[in-house]
């Protein structure tokens, strides 16, 4: 027997006790796809779901056209909704609540710069405007990103294409928006895109609160512009602009109010392929949003601001397994101020201009191992982070994260991991609408940075050539020093108002597991899901109640079919209701209503459950052009679902009960053209 006989015989028994075949193996032959590595095959269904939910999240922003479309619209933020990790938020709620996580404790950027007001009022939409975005990626791990909770990214188009123009328009009920993208040269590519609504238009009649008419409109812009000078080299700018306005007036209340704000943001990027194989990525970039408020009425006149800027630079390199890089990030920051104040029976005046100026250093270095006797994948992460708060102190932390991958083939893979988290910046206010009345504050005076522990364990398995796949994640937050706002919009008028007096600090915890069956190919596509979750919050002195947003039961489903000349989807939501503080008494006192309230978040609303049809037809539908209407009808089985408990009051009694949405159910039309 020679040498290399018996290599080979020890090699197949090493392989053979680690439960991996050495023999050749062959698949059928009926499946779309097929890879031939020497003389094995393996073979594997080809993906026509837009969406992959392996790891991070990858949604192929284009494909979710044949999901339910809200007016018209597939809005990739608030498709985030239908995954198990994320709570499904009512009409109300802008906020994105990822594993228990509060709405600020994640990061929304554009290929990593951040946007800091990702959604249009009431979270129907985000900035993101579809057309002009390839993809996003999404994880419940914000990791070097200095966020507690996850990261979600919007990724536009980075390949020059060979066609010289391309476009997409689409007009629906409530809005119109469209992109252009164009080749000026062989080497580099231009992309424009635009939205404006006209919601009052056909909408006003229905838009109301309390009974009483609310106009709004909004308008976005994005650009995005590529060079690609030399094989190795790729330069490319992105920069975005939204803008909202909002006009309320109650003449019960001979009230008025007037709410704006809008986003803008630019970024520069160079990535470099070096000489030995490593990528360089540079970033500079700076993002702004601002609020403001102007409301009044027969004994008030009051207005108030508030601003987030920031400035930054970010750098990574990566070689094989190996990554570093660093992020240097200023920030100029306002709290809601109050701007100005006088009416009868006040004594008061405009608060003192509160700016916070910040400086935020990380570096931060990674090491993810080649597979390990084909089984075992070790990756090992840390982030040291140096913060100047706008009191000039300093704060250090170190953040460090591990993880193990086990793979069991055609059995799945086990992926355990755990770390700790760090963020220097709050989001908070009176509520999660969308309106100005939501802020960022920077950590020091109102309180330390925000901590967390962390740990998931999650199994994944894709079977039937990859046609199917099952996920489950158990998972465990341990947050630490975190702010709510405990106060009202009337604190803000009231003599000696002091924000430090309107934030609770406390501590909290997030834990729950996630299961999806996703069919991810076919002419039938989709997924259902369960979450079973709990996100609590306590004070320190024995306190606990549960957060604003959590639903402790999730089931969401989606499902798509497509026919060719025409395509139809659905999706299905049922959730607990969430938490609120009811009222113990209400009473009447100097003509102004007054309730002692019960435990915080001791009550539920009932809950909530959703069906979202859509139906496209398309006139051409090739690789060329897709000419087509659409129908859609939002919320089609016309349920109430509750937003939140109020006191109402007729000047002679009071009762609390629950109110929701204006519009019961929402249909939508529309006419598309992709060139």
């Amino acid at each position: 027997m020679t040498v290399s006989v018996k290599y080979r015989i020890f090699y197949w028994s090493a392989l053979l006790l680690l439960g991996v075949s050495p023999l050749k193996t062959s698949a059928q032959t009926d499946s779309i796809v097929h890879y031939s590595i020497d003389s094995t095959v393996v073979s594997a269904s080809r993906r026509t779901s837009p969406v992959s939910l392996q790891g991070t999240t990858k949604v192929d922003i284009g494909g979710l056209s044949t999901l339910p479309t809200i007016m018209g619209t597939a809005d990739p933020l608030r498709f985030l909704r239908l995954l198990p990790s994320v709570q499904t938020g009512s009409e109300i709620d802008a906020g994105i609540h990822i594993q228990g996580c509060d709405h600020g404790h994640n990061i929304v950027t554009v290929d990593g710069m951040p946007v800091y007001g990702a959604n249009h009022l009431l979270g129907i939409f985000s900035v993101f405007n579809p057309a002009h975005f390839q993809k996003m990626d999404y994880s419940t791990m914000a990791g070097d990103r200095g966020r507690l909770g996850g990261a979600v990214d919007m990724i536009p188009y980075r390949k020059i294409q060979e066609e010289r123009v391309t476009g997409d328009l689409s007009v629906g009920l409530i809005a119109a928006q469209g992109n252009i993208t164009a080749k000026t040269g062989e080497k580099s590519m231009v992309s424009i895109s635009g939205r404006k609504t006209f919601l009052n238009l056909l909408y006003g009649s229905f838009l109301e609160i309390s009974g009483n008419p609310f106009k709004y409109g909004f308008g976005d812009v994005d650009l995005s512009w590529i060079w690609a000078p030399t094989k190795k080299d790729r330069i490319y700018a992105d920069a975005f602009w939204s803008s909202d306005l909002a006009d309320y007036g109650s003449a019960e209340n001979q009230l008025s109010a007037v709410f704006s704000w809008w986003n803008a943001g630019g970024s520069l990027h160079w990535d470099r392929k070096t000489d030995f194989g490593a990528d360089l990525r540079q970033q500079i970039w700076a993002s702004t949003n601002s609020f403001h408020i102007d409301f009044g009425s027969d004994y008030i006149d009051a207005a108030a601001k508030s601003h987030t800027r920031s400035y930054g630079y970010r750098g990574n390199l990566r070689w094989k397994g190996l990554s570093a890089g660093s992020d240097l990030i200023f920030y100029d920051v306002m709290p809601q101020q109050v701007t100005k104040i006088s009416g009868e029976m006040l004594d008061s005046s405009p608060s003192p201009s509160e700016v916070q100026n910040a400086f935020d250093a990380t570096l931060h270095a990674g090491w993810t191992s080649e597979p390990l006797l084909y089984r075992w994948t070790f990756s090992v992460a840390a982030d040291a982070n140096w913060y100047l708060s706008p009191e000039r102190r300093s704060f250090w932390s170190l953040t460090p994260s591990a993880g193990v991958k086990f793979n069991m083939f055609r059995g799945g893979t086990l992926h355990l991991r755990g770390g700790a988290a760090n963020q220097n910046i709050f989001l908070t206010g009176i509520t999660s609408l969308g309106f100005p009345v939501e802020f960022n504050l920077m950590a020091g005076k109102y309180g330390d940075p925000a901590k967390s522990l962390w740990t998931f364990l999650s199994y994944n398995l894709s079977f039937l050539h990859e046609t199917y796949a099952l996920s489950a994640e158990l998972y465990y937050r341990r947050l630490h020093n975190q702010l709510e706002f405990s106060g009202s919009i009337l604190d803000y008028v009231r003599p000696g108002m002091d924000l430090g007096n309107m934030l609770l600090s406390a501590d909290g915890w997030n834990y729950g597991l996630n299961l999806i069956l996703h069919k991810q190919s076919g002419k039938f596509t989709g997924w259902i899901s369960y979450s079973l979750g709990r996100s609590l919050r306590e004070d320190g002195q024995g306190n606990v109640w549960p957060s604003n947003f959590e639903r402790i039961h999730e089931l969401n489903a989606v499902a798509t079919y497509s026919g060719g000349k025409w395509d139809i989807g659905g999706t299905f939501v049922a959730a607990s209701g969430t938490p609120f503080t009811a009222p113990l008494a209400t009473y009447v006192m100097v003509s102004r209503l007054v309730s002692d309230y019960g435990p915080r978040n001791g009550e539920n609303l009932a809950p909530y459950i959703r069906l979202d049809l859509n139906f496209n037809w398309y006139f051409r539908n090739d690789q060329a052009v897709k000419h087509g209407v659409n129908v859609s009808i939002y919320n089609a089985l016309g349920r109430d679902n509750e937003i939140a408990y109020k006191n109402f009051y007729d000047g002679d009694s009071f009762a609390y009960r629950p109110f929701s949405f204006a519009m019961k159910f929402m249909p939508g039309a529309g006419w598309f053209y992709k060139f």
